[in-house]
């Protein structure tokens, strides 16, 4: 055993070969100077933990990897190291600084300081700013990303995951941009998109387009990128943090990436009606479809934004309705369990038990437009706070109200005179119609009494006392829930024997199978056999005294097509002594058949110049057309192999018999060899094409992977929601598995899982909130029972006749709704 800090050489050769084939995880693992504790994320390239420096003092960082094939890829590799100098060189406020960059043993890693309170995008699951911090943060990012600008700077890859947040107590979230990975400098920019803005018409294939579908700017997509794709990708992020949704968002990305081409730009005062009209239009121009459309720089953007939030901002206006006026408002105590109002008697004037006059918002949400709302979730979620808040006041004023009345009453009744109460006449008459009640009431009550029991019909209001029965109080109270989703990348392979969820792996079986087929088909090359040349011999007369050359490439056309080429080089003598040179030299006919067989004296004519005549004295002969044969041609063969192939892969898919809770890792992988009984070009009539099949397929088990991903599922909840969540049944799978393939036969497959997860109230806690609001009014129950961790609403139902509840606690009821099993 060495001692801590040393490194045994083998080993880390080892674990360097796993980690490249996604079968180790980091945790527990040294990284030069740096211990890694736990994976926070993980994407298609990398992922990114958790970790302690040793050399100061064990401080929390980040610590970024280069995962599976990509971890020896040359391109990657460059990349990271360009996102490691690109980070070094920005000194910025609001841009997450670079610790250190390293390489251990071919493992590349970045370290950066740890922000604890995760991304944008998890806080935008869990809260929607108001105004005022949707300003702080929406200001923060814009400066990031002007001073990369003006540093030459392009980030590309803009969205509410790579925005961390570190929340502070009494102040606005502290805002870091991160993963500088897709950076371009303006000048590599222009080079890249040099000849491109010509082409926008036909988007790049989606996994050539560097960033994410979601926040791409139209010209992104065709791969021009230019500082205004950052504009745009901050237009997605404002209505992003303005109504705590996407703009655009699809299960498919081409769907995405079609609806930022064409679809309208959504406006978010149209999703909800509390947001300033002023805002919307800075998010329509910050995503115009059009570069030239967009604010042409950063700062242009922030003028704009600061000017819509100043101009949405009347007197006391901060962004959300007012719920008060200032003007005449008694003071309001805190309520507590030991607060004098849930021990006093209901018609104990206290001051705890003054509530404020509740005055109209002065800029309420209009009730109009959200109740023609549909759908799931029918209010947007800032008029939802709003709506609820202002219910909350309203229950507390009639509350109020009702008590100030009954003050009244008290202060101002007067007895009754009795001289004018009237005196019934007494008698007989009187006494009969006595008896006939006493006689009637009984038999009345006990009809009434089995007619719910018979009919399930009831004539007593809910909570209605019967025969000295004890009111009691019902209190509905809904669990808060919380649904995580999120996929986890598993290496499925035949390597492995059990599932390990700290690896991420899970076994795998690898079934080979082959077949064969044979096909018979009928050649359609042709060609002719016994086909032959005509020749013949021409005669050249020069009458010129300069000899003339002729040279073996000499061709004559003829008539019909024909074609005569000499045999040889010649030479025609000069006139000479009265006579014209003469030269005979034999020739023959271009092409093969008996078309060249031309009669004597066909050529006879003036060829060359004005001095040479040419005439072939005799006849051409030999000529032959000869007999059609087939021949094999290359088609033929490709075409028969490629059916036999097809229908034999399809054969093979067939036959594969997989269990009801297995599933194949993508598709198989097949080798294909093919022979024929001739070649191409041989002369037969038919030829017979045999083609074998073999194939390659992973199987898993698809309930050990969705268990495995449900098993880090559950993990990731304990860390972000803490022990008082438990998970309502288990994880299911959100969507269809994907998979692409890995080394030494495995798979990786992205399992996608999701969950809900409920708090978990005890007995304990339903004994004490029992004992803190007997005797209190709704109103003050209500208030009391919100305020308590874990509830995301309450409703109670007093008992007949009454506005408090009961001062026993056994007539209490707490019945929790939405917890889990």
């Amino acid at each position: 055993m060495g001692r801590k800090g040393q490194h045994n050489p083998c080993k880390r050769e080892k674990d360097k070969e796993r980690i490249a084939t996604g079968m180790l995880s980091l945790e527990g693992k040294q990284l030069g100077n740096y211990d890694v504790i736990r994976r926070i994320r993980v994407g298609g390239m990398g992922a990114v933990y958790e970790g302690r420096q040793r050399t100061a003092f064990d401080r929390r960082v980040a610590i970024k990897v280069i995962l599976g094939d990509y971890a020896s890829d040359r391109d990657m590799r460059r990349r990271f190291m360009r996102e490691a100098r690109t980070i070094a060189r920005l000194h910025h406020p609001h841009i997450l600084q670079l610790i250190e960059f390293g390489d251990d043993h071919g493992i590349l890693y970045l370290v950066m300081p740890f922000i604890d309170n995760g991304t944008l995008t998890s806080f935008l699951r869990r809260h929607l700013p108001d105004m005022e911090d949707v300003s702080a943060i929406y200001q923060q990012l814009l400066d990031a990303v002007e001073y990369a600008h003006d540093e030459g700077l392009i980030h590309r890859d803009i969205k509410s995951s790579n925005v961390l947040l570190e929340l502070r107590r009494n102040a606005p979230p502290y805002v870091y941009l991160a993963d500088f990975g897709l950076v371009r400098t303006r000048r590599q920019a222009e080079l890249e998109d040099t000849g491109k803005m010509g082409k926008l018409n036909k988007p790049i294939p989606l996994d050539q387009v560097p960033g994410t579908p979601h926040y791409m700017a139209p010209e992104q997509t065709m791969g021009v990128v230019t500082p205004l794709t950052d504009i745009y990708a901050l237009g997605v992020l404002l209505y992003q943090l303005l109504v705590g949704e996407l703009p655009y968002d699809d299960a498919d990305d081409i769907r995405v990436i079609q609806m930022h081409l064409n679809a309208p730009i959504p406006l978010p005062s149209d999703r909800d009606d509390t947001i300033p009209r002023e805002l919307s239009e800075v998010v329509r121009k910050a995503m115009a479809k059009r570069a030239e459309d967009r604010y042409q720089s950063v700062g242009e953007l922030r003028a704009a934004f600061l000017a819509a939030i100043k101009g949405s901002q009347e007197p006391g206006w901060d962004g959300e309705p007012e719920l008060f006026e200032t003007e005449d408002v008694p003071p309001v105590f805190p309520i507590s369990p030991t607060s004098p109002i849930f021990g006093g008697e209901p018609g104990t004037p206290t001051a705890a038990r003054r509530q404020p006059p509740l005055i109209p918002p002065k800029r309420p949400v209009p009730t109009s437009s959200l109740q023609d709302r549909q759908g799931p979730n029918p209010l947007p979620r800032r008029a939802r706070a709003v709506v609820a808040q202002n219910a909350q006041l309203a229950v507390r004023d009639q509350a109020h109200t009702t008590e100030t009345l009954r003050h009244r009453q008290r202060i101002t009744e007067e007895p009754l005179n009795p001289q004018q109460v009237p005196i019934k006449p007494r008698g007989k008459l009187r006494n009969t119609r006595a008896m006939v009640v006493a006689m009637i009431v009984p038999v009345v009550l006990i009809i009434l009494l089995l007619m719910p029991r018979l009919l399930g019909i009831s004539f007593f209001p809910a909570g209605f006392p019967l025969f000295g029965t004890p009111a009691v109080a019902t209190v509905y109270v809904t669990a808060q829930s919380k649904t995580l989703q999120d996929s986890y990348i598993l290496t499925a392979s035949p390597q492995v024997k059990t599932a390990d969820p700290t690896t991420h792996t899970i076994p795998a079986r690898l079934v080979q199978d082959s077949a064969s087929g044979s096909s018979t088909i009928t050649t359609t090359g042709k060609g002719a056999m016994g086909q032959s040349q005509a020749r013949g011999t021409v005669t050249f007369m020069n009458t010129t005294n300069e000899p003339v050359q002729l040279n073996a490439q000499f061709t004559m056309s003829l008539p019909g097509g024909v074609q005569i080429r000499l045999a040889q080089d010649a030479q025609v003598p000069p006139h000479r002594n009265g006579h014209d040179g003469q030269e005979d030299v034999p020739a023959f006919a271009m092409s093969a058949g008996a078309a060249g067989n031309i009669p004597a004296h066909t050529i006879d004519g003036t060829c060359c110049n004005n001095g040479i005549q040419a005439s072939n004295q005799d006849a051409f002969s030999g000529g032959s057309d000869g007999q059609v044969m087939h021949l094999v041609s290359q088609a033929d063969l490709d075409n028969a192999a490629h059916a036999l192939a097809t229908r034999l892969q399809r054969q093979i898919t067939q036959q594969q018999h997989l269990s009801a809770n297995e599933a194949l890792a993508g598709n198989p992988l097949f080798r294909v060899t093919t022979t024929s009984s001739s070649p191409a070009g041989a002369r037969v009539d038919s030829v017979r094409v045999t083609v074998n099949v073999n194939s390659s397929s992973i199987i898993y088990n698809r309930d050990v992977a969705i268990n495995t991903a449900a098993q880090l599922l559950n993990k990731e909840a304990t860390q972000s929601l803490g022990k008082s969540y438990h998970i309502q049944g288990t994880p299911t799978l959100a969507a269809t598995p994907t998979s692409q393939p890995g080394k030494n036969g495995a798979v990786y497959l992205s399992v996608p899982v999701k969950g809900q997860w409920y708090y978990v109230l005890s007995s304990n806690n339903l004994s004490q909130w029992t004992q803190s609001i007997k005797g209190a009014s709704s109103p003050v129950a209500l208030a009391y029972l919100n305020q308590q961790p874990g509830v995301r609403s309450v409703e109670i139902h007093l008992p007949f006749g009454t506005d408090h509840l009961p001062t026993a606690t056994d007539q209490i009821r707490i019945i929790v709704q939405g917890a889990a099993p």
